[in-house]
């Protein structure tokens, strides 16, 4: 017990805003969930004893796990084939791209459908349970195109899950959150598991810190795809179903078909099975364990679900606060201990020692050139360019929209490129050093691409490692457009654009503002800055710039289209995404004459602050309660959000800045 108590108390050196729920369940497991072991929760990284009642999450995309669950009860039941187009369930589906018919109910729960990635149309608001999203979905992707073949490769995509939330409701007649509250959480014994449908009900929800202020709760829309709500030992109960033996919630066979890797053959395209993250771990492997994962974030809560089916250990840890690979690391930590209590020793895979290639061959030139390739320090997309400066190392520049980073690799036995410590340029060609933390980088020739592959080993000093490998980017070949076409474009670079056509309740807000930027270093490329972070879109003509990444891997997630054209308001882009962005030229201008802003559905009342307005004091007088104000300053960032509970009702006027009203059609708010 000392042991375990230990490995619990890894989350007081976390750092993680707010509360921490911890729960493990171990056992034998029949019919029924097994015992919980003991449980502790954390607030502000300190235990605290005997809590009468436990903190509720939003599990985030744990909630893919649930909703894998629910279809495959059907496919147990006989009412859903799991190999089955999924228009036999969903009718009314369309694609524009007839090949949506070959899209089945596995390729949704394994992320290998082709969908272009997630809808984010009314999906994560704050504290509104609006049916948006749900209702608006079908015809949403009635406009989308494919970016793949379906089944051709796996790359993470929200929208399955929602079209799997709908196949429940339209195989059963029953709402997503009946289905998942009657046959998933009651028979666990799960009695506080329940969906953002309910969420304006739901009692003991975890505050919402985000930057150290308290918000209104996540109301996460998007069901199927990060809308479950429960306590930490719910989700362990619901983990525990997973159990060998266990056939409470599913067959063998479906737990079976959950847990098989989608691809056995290569290591670097995704590692999930059907709707877990991992199915696989090579430090559980080595120890002779069969290990599931899942992780989730959304705006303010955090977590991570793993199961050793085998062992009969569910551990759940969520958090309102960190991180999904935080608490990935807490939930390890507890399952090692719980291994070993049963004499299973799991141990860290040993880093590596590089033997560095002094020379690079010249067989190596033919890698040299562009890649696109998603950077997480530069928030996205961005053109990486290779060299082999002297064939001594690797030298790549990853450009994007708004500034360019370096970084250098030597070459080792292996044919990978270590990443070093220093720049070259910095350091010198005699003290090299190898990174603490490397990427290791391949090169690799598949199906007529040149894809770059990255191998990880990241070490979090005291808490663990998370391994990864994946494609990471592809050759990106020229886009010769013609001048004309480049013009109408120039006349967008750097232009701002803002969100216009979401609910009043829509977290999109938080990052409403929108830049495009044209590539000089790659003319017929666009960059576009919005809330998903930089997309890199080739331009097609004079009003349309698409994605293009084939990168068979998460790498090429959450990929959009672009239309820019006039409409009733004024220039606007349309993102295949379902939302709406209003240049900021069309924007009027907040003066001392604006008193009374109506408000409409849909429709974001936007205002540039005239430079008259900056230091005055303007208070909010009347205000619906189902509406919002944001002020920004010239940067964009958000200064004032009435979704932070007690804001003031003083508005800043900062130089520069915008500010906008949201609500529901009648709504008025008047200004003091």
């Amino acid at each position: 017990m000392k042991n375990r108590v230990k490995a619990l108390m890894i989350a007081g050196v976390l750092g993680l805003t707010g509360v921490v729920g911890l729960h493990a369940l171990a056992g034998n497991s029949g019919k029924a969930a097994a015992d919980p072991a003991p449980e502790s929760v954390y607030e502000n990284g300190w235990e605290r004893a005997e809590k009468e009642k436990e903190y509720v999450y939003c599990v985030a995309s744990i909630s893919k796990v649930y909703t894998t669950a629910a279809v495959m009860q059907l496919v147990d039941e006989g009412k859903v084939r799991l190999d089955a187009p999924i228009t036999e369930y969903l009718p009314n589906f369309r694609l524009q791209d007839d090949r949506y018919q070959e899209i089945t109910v596995r390729m949704l729960m394994n992320h290998t459908s082709g969908i272009m990635g997630t809808t984010q149309l009314g999906a994560f608001l704050y504290g509104d349970a609006s049916s948006v999203h749900h209702d608006k979905l079908l015809k949403i992707l009635a406009d989308q195109r494919l970016k793949a073949e379906p089944g051709e490769f796996a790359a993470y995509c929200n929208d399955g899950f929602e079209l799997l939330a709908h196949i429940v409701e339209s195989v059963t007649g029953m709402s997503y959150t009946d289905y998942v509250k009657e046959n998933l959480a009651a028979p666990m014994g799960a009695t506080a598991t329940s969906t953002g449908d309910e969420v304006e009900a739901l009692k003991d929800l975890a505050p919402a810190y985000v930057s150290s202020l308290l918000y209104e709760n996540d109301a996460v829309m998007s069901l199927g795809t990060g809308g479950v709500y429960a306590t930490a030992s719910d989700a362990a109960k619901f983990g525990s179903a997973f159990f060998a033996g266990n056939t409470t919630l599913l067959s063998e066979n479906a737990k079976k078909e959950m847990g098989t890797r989608w691809n056995l053959t290569d290591a670097y395209t995704d590692g999930n099975g059907l709707g877990w993250d991992a199915v696989s771990s090579p430090k559980y492997e080595k120890a002779g364990v069969v290990c599931y994962g899942k992780g989730g974030d959304v705006n303010s809560d955090h977590g991570f679900l793993m199961v050793a089916p085998n062992e009969k250990i569910s551990v759940a840890v969520l958090s309102n606060g960190g991180s999904s690979t935080l608490d990935a690391l807490v939930a390890q930590a507890i399952l090692d201990v719980c291994l070993n209590e049963q004499g299973i020793m799991v141990s860290e895979i040993e880093k590596a020692n590089y033997q560095v290639v002094s020379d690079i061959p010249a067989s190596y030139d033919e890698f040299a050139g562009d890649y696109v390739t998603r950077n997480d320090l530069a928030g996205g997309d961005v053109i990486s360019r290779v060299t082999f400066p002297d064939h001594k190392y690797m030298h790549v520049e990853n450009i994007s929209a708004i500034k360019t980073t370096c970084a250098d690799y030597v070459l080792t036995e292996d044919g990978r490129f270590a990443e070093l410590a220093a720049e070259v340029a910095d350091s010198g060609l005699s003290d090299m050093r190898i990174a603490m933390n490397p990427e290791l980088l391949s090169f690799v020739k598949k199906q007529g691409q040149t894809l770059i592959a990255c191998d990880r080993n990241e070490t979090y000093p005291g808490l663990g490692s998370v391994e990864s490998q994946t494609y990471v980017g592809e050759r990106l070949a020229d886009n010769p457009v013609g001048e004309g076409v480049i013009a109408s474009w120039m006349a967008y670079n750097g232009m701002e654009f803002v969100l216009t056509g979401d609910v009043w309740s829509s977290q999109g807000y938080d990052a409403a503002i929108s830049t495009m930027v044209l590539s000089s270093e790659k003319p017929g490329y666009l960059y576009v800055i919005n809330g998903m972070g930089t997309r890199l879109l080739k331009i097609v003509d004079e009003s349309n710039a698409v994605s293009f990444m084939t990168i068979p891997s998460s790498t090429s997630r959450d990929l959009i289209d672009l239309k820019i054209q006039a409409g009733k308001n004024g220039l606007a882009y349309t993102s295949s995404t379902g939302l709406t962005a209003l240049a900021e030229s069309e924007l009027e201008v907040f003066d001392g004459n604006v008193t009374e802003i109506a408000l409409k559905a849909g429709e974001a009342k936007w205002f540039r602050i005239d430079d008259s307005m900056v230091g005055r004091e303007i208070v909010i007088g009347e205000r619906p309660e189902n509406s919002a104000v944001y002020v920004y300053n010239k940067y964009g960032e958000v200064l004032y959000n009435t979704h932070v509970v007690d804001e003031t009702k003083v508005l800043p006027m900062p130089k520069g800045g915008k500010i906008v009203f949201l609500g529901e059609t009648g709504g008025v708010v008047t200004l003091q």
